[in-house]
């Protein structure tokens, strides 16, 4: 305005104010050519979750001093995404260091140097956020414009940052925010916003009479085989009010058409189509508050539906929906369930195979137990032994979910789902905190992390340590979960990293490998029960026989049936007159490898009667 006030003098010439005005257009239009390039060019996101430690400085000639892009304060491993989709033209070592570069088009290019690790090649063409590699202790990020260096603040958002980049204070005086990290983060696996500071613990109050931790809208999200209703809350309706927010301000996603309940055998379903779901909830809730903010609150497989939404729906700066500020998971299942991947090892065997044949029918209403035809003189039918068995698996089932369940089989550790998961950073803009419970025998702490965001692992409720495994379920009523997630919600600085998390997480390797070792402690039970069963009824054998194989086709003609056939094309035979049926088989026409094998079953069986 200043350019447009006349001056007091009346002597002005005639038109001046037409010159000046029309300065005034061309200033502005010249002025504006930059973000009018600029809003052209695809925007980026931060390569890295830390704060930057040195901003861009454009050197005065080729080898003056200078900074050519951006220094972020990393530690060692830091995962590091691509600030937008492209093609990797570059990925190696240079000059003493490692580096990649992508073409984003239209003459964009990013570099990032202080690489430790990569996991794309050249000539990989990648969608924006997908995982480059990890950082070394340093990393430096650099933005090109048809070759020219430019400033990358100027192309960076729009997403919300304020905590992925700032300058870090330059003095380290006690209690600053350098000095805390290089006094803390000795010997401690910083991760994500870690890099910023920290809560101290014992600082951390209970959201109880706290109020909202913020204005935002909350929405709950709940795990596998829990149901839930508008009227009896539990839980999972019980999060958001625990946590401070207003009731009118607080929703939970059903799993079901029906917004106000859903029933167990809803969360069995694809997480996609949960996700989906989300998205209409989302929409609703910005038309009622439009302009807010929203926090999400996922337990179990609803971290994964989370993730997946902000992904595929929410995520790619999706303008269209509202603004997910926070996710707070607990003790979701980032890296698979291992009880997922054991279920699908038990049915490896007839007796698994039966008892989760019992919990489908059980969740389907049906009757639960049935004795495979074969099975009689193993399990001999009893009517009170069936009712007891029946009885036992619907209760079963309560706990258990249907373990054929679609999600149960995208939960598996390694599954397709977990994987695209994995390869692209699907928060952005979104501040995540993943929270672990330290004794968790569903989802162990280990396998509830999150790779590059933040974690923190709580003591979970120690009453729900028993009543069928419902520690994993006694995280949402616990106060050191809850403070923690109210701390981070209402923008404080995450909480400290403790010796414990550490501790946590490789208890949560031990949890798991034990699971792993599950299967194979029931086939070993279930070879004690045949030997009870078949104990003074003469020399048995048991074969496993993969179906359509020879030896399978060969059984079938000698009339004999497998005790269980099941997913993994292999059928299970218990046979009470060993030495008759090899005598037979050994009369055959068989492959030589077969038929050595037989003979040599049918010494050890002659032998055994002899």
């Amino acid at each position: 305005m200043g350019l447009l006030k006349p001056l007091e003098s009346n002597r002005r010439p005639r038109g001046s104010y037409a010159v000046t005005a029309v300065a005034v257009v061309v200033f502005l239009v010249c002025m504006s050519l930059p973000a009018i390039a600029n809003a052209q060019q695809p925007r980026l996101i931060p390569p890295v979750d830390a704060a930057v430690a040195r901003g861009f400085d454009l050197p005065k000639g080729q080898f003056g001093p200078g900074n050519r892009g951006l220094d972020y304060a990393v530690v060692a491993g830091a995962p590091v995404r691509a600030a937008g989709s492209g093609t990797v033209t570059f990925a190696g070592p240079v000059a003493g260091t490692v580096a990649v570069t992508l073409d984003h088009g239209s003459g964009l290019e990013t570099t990032y140097t202080g690489m430790r690790e990569l996991y794309v090649v050249r000539g990989e063409t990648i969608d924006q956020g997908h995982w480059l590699g990890e950082t070394d202790d340093r990393f430096h990020f650099g933005v090109k414009l048809d070759d020219i260096y430019v400033d990358p603040h100027d192309y960076l958002g729009p997403i919300d940052t304020g905590d992925a980049i700032h300058l870090i204070p330059v003095t380290e005086d006690e209690g600053s925010v350098a000095a805390g990290l290089l006094e803390f983060g000795v010997g401690h696996e910083l991760e994500g916003l870690d890099t910023i500071g920290c809560t101290p613990r014992d600082l951390l109050r209970s959201p109880e009479h706290q109020g909202a931790p913020n204005d935002n809208v909350a929405i709950s999200i709940g795990g596998i085989n829990e149901d839930w209703t508008h009227d009896a809350p539990g839980s999972l309706g019980e999060l958001a009010p625990r946590l401070g927010y207003e009731e009118e301000r607080s929703y939970v996603l059903s799993y079901s058409d029906d917004p106000g309940a859903y029933d167990r055998s809803d969360t069995f379903g694809d997480l996609r189509s949960a996700a989906r779901r989300l998205d209409l909830l989302l929409q609703r809730v910005a038309d009622e508050f439009p302009d807010t903010g929203i926090d999400i609150l996922a337990h179990s497989q609803g971290g994964l539906v989370a993730r997946y939404y902000l992904e595929t729906v929410g995520g790619r700066l999706n303008s269209r929906g509202p603004r997910v500020e926070h996710l707070v998971t607990f003790s979701a299942p980032h890296q698979g369930a291992p009880l997922a991947d054991a279920s699908e090892d038990v049915a490896d065997s007839w007796s698994g195979k039966l008892a989760l044949d019992g919990l489908k029918r059980a969740h389907e209403g049906r009757d639960p137990w049935h004795i495979p035809e074969g099975l009689s003189f193993i399990v001999p039918a009893a009517p009170i032994a069936d009712a007891v068995m029946s009885f036992a698996t619907r209760e079963a089932s309560k706990v258990v979910p249907d373990p054929y369940a679609r999600s149960i089989e995208q939960m598996r550790p390694g599954s397709e789902f977990l994987t695209n998961l994995a390869t692209d950073d699907v928060a952005y803009g979104t501040r995540v905190l993943a929270l672990q419970d330290r004794y968790d025998l569903v989802v162990p702490a280990d396998h509830a992390r999150w790779p590059g965001e933040a974690n923190r692992a709580a003591d979970g409720n120690p009453d729900k340590l028993l009543g069928g495994l419902n520690r994993h379920a006694g995280i949402l009523e616990s106060p050191e979960p809850l403070a923690m997630a109210h701390s981070f919600l209402r923008g404080a600085r995450l909480p400290c990293l403790e010796e414990g998390d550490q501790e946590a997480w490789d208890s949560g390797r031990r949890i798991a490998t034990g699971t792993r070792l599950l299967p194979g402690f029931w086939r070993i039970g279930e070879d004690a029960v045949l030997s009870i069963a078949l104990r003074g009824k003469g020399p048995s054998l048991k074969a496993i026989v993969r179906e359509g194989s020879t030896l399978w086709h060969l059984l079938r003609v000698r009339g004999l049936r497998g005790v269980v056939s099941y997913g993994k094309g292999k059928v299970t035979y218990v046979i009470r007159n060993p030495r008759d049926v090899l005598e037979w088989l050994a009369d055959q026409r068989i492959e030589a490898e077969l038929q050595d094998a037989v003979e040599e079953m049918l010494k050890i069986v002659v032998e055994a009667e002899e």
